[in-house]
């Protein structure tokens, strides 16, 4: 039949599958433009194949099904410049959101890739670092079990904010814990926050800039505490005090490798010139 296709056909050229097809009629969405009354076979025109790309433009950018019938109708110039515009602002935020995630991702590779390089494992050192976005939680925790469940929780509440989560959490621990040699527990955790892309937003809380002293680690949480005493001995050492929590962030770890040897966290505390008393 000349310029009418079958629903197999229009399967094939436009590569959905006929069940697809069928449910878009059932639902008004794209409805054949004939239907033989005795078969039941449906027929589509040329007409329509324009119609049904921006359908499957749509739905490829994420618009639902329901808008997607809404926008689709038109029936005069202007409406389709309308149309058409709509189309582009969607394109637009789609194109900003993937650039943003496409950075947040760069940033994680440069950062793994430093890991292989890194040359002063368990040797402290004194760096400067700038205000840090980051969402904490003030809950003690133990186990792993614990840790995910919070994190469950935090999903829920910040996906939006920051959704690549892998090698951004970390656990908080002050000095006073370890002068009292109390390993056991963490006292809270904290999810940092891409810079530059996070809203203002309740949870959200900063790391204040400043002078900090840190030190790389690849051995199991259970030998941390040699690597606290000896950031507290050498800040104590070079003239400063503790000004803050403990910092420790696992940026490498079973989850990214089964390697050990490749395992990697920092500890990190923000520090001040010593008290002369």
């Amino acid at each position: 039949m000349e310029n009418k296709f079958t629903i197999g056909e229009m399967s094939k050229l436009h590569h959905i599958p006929i069940k697809t097809l069928r449910y878009y009629d059932e639902i008004g969405l794209f409805t054949p433009f004939e239907v033989d009354p005795q078969t039941g076979y449906r027929y589509y025109t040329l007409e329509q194949f324009k119609k049904l790309d921006l359908i499957l433009y749509l739905k490829m950018l994420g618009v639902p099904l329901k808008e997607i019938k809404k926008k689709v109708e038109y029936s005069s110039l202007d409406e389709f410049i309308q149309m058409l515009t709509e189309y582009r602002q969607i394109t637009e935020q789609k194109i900003n959101e993937l650039t943003k995630i496409n950075g947040r991702v760069k940033e994680r590779i440069l950062e793994l890739e430093r890991t292989k390089t890194i040359k002063y494992i368990g040797k402290p050192l004194i760096k400067s670092l700038p205000d840090r976005e980051i969402i904490e939680v003030k809950r003690r925790v133990s186990t792993l079990n614990e840790c995910e469940s919070i994190l469950r929780d935090l999903k829920k509440k910040i996906n939006h904010i920051t959704p690549i989560v892998i090698g951004k959490v970390g656990f908080i621990l002050s000095a006073d814990y370890i002068t009292k040699r109390q390993f056991t527990d963490y006292e809270g955790m904290f999810l940092l926050v891409e810079e530059h892309v996070s809203p203002q937003h309740e949870l959200i809380t900063v790391l204040p800039s400043g002078t900090y002293a840190s030190v790389y680690m690849r051995e199991p949480r259970e030998k941390e505490e040699k690597y606290y005493q000896a950031l507290l001995t050498y800040i104590n050492e070079h003239g400063y005090q503790p000004d803050g929590p403990f910092l420790i962030r696992q940026i490498v770890d079973s989850a990214i490798s089964y390697n050990e040897e490749e395992r990697l966290k920092e500890i990190q505390i923000r520090i001040k010139p010593l008290t002369v008393q």
